[in-house]
């Protein structure tokens, strides 16, 4: 036989009677605004910014922009080891700066040298420094 009145469960042997608590239903609620024309202009803009301004692969930079880099590297970063081939020879070590046309070099061993831009043909990333 089915009762007409449902239990409710206990929690303790013995319940205090208590009336049931009354919960609200939501009352009011926000939506976000549709853009205005304007505004998705602005955001379609800084897309259109931020594609151009994508960085590059260091392979797929320009000698220039290669050496550029190695040169503006953050002080909080440590100085990268590359290899560079020159038509006179290869080089082991780091770029120290890129002035007039000019690239300062230090050697794995500390010397310090000054090679002409236009005479380098590649540099390829090794890695980074162990004692900076």
């Amino acid at each position: 036989m089915k009762q007409s009145v449902p239990n409710e469960p206990l929690l303790y042997i013995v319940q205090p009677n208590l009336e049931p608590k009354v919960s609200y239903m939501q009352q009011s609620f926000q939506a976000k605004k549709p853009r205005s024309s304007q505004q998705t202009g602005i955001a379609e803009w800084g897309e259109d910014a931020q594609k151009q301004g994508k960085q590059k692969q260091f392979q797929e930079m320009t000698l220039e922009e290669q050496i550029q880099f190695l040169v503006k590297l953050p002080n909080q970063m440590s100085r990268i080891k590359c290899h560079l081939v020159t038509r006179k020879g290869e080089y082991k070590g780091f770029i120290l700066e890129y002035r007039n046309g000019h690239v300062k070099f230090q050697t794995d061993r500390g010397n310090k040298f000054t090679i002409p831009f236009n005479q380098i043909d590649s540099v390829t990333l090794i890695g980074f420094s162990k004692d900076a």
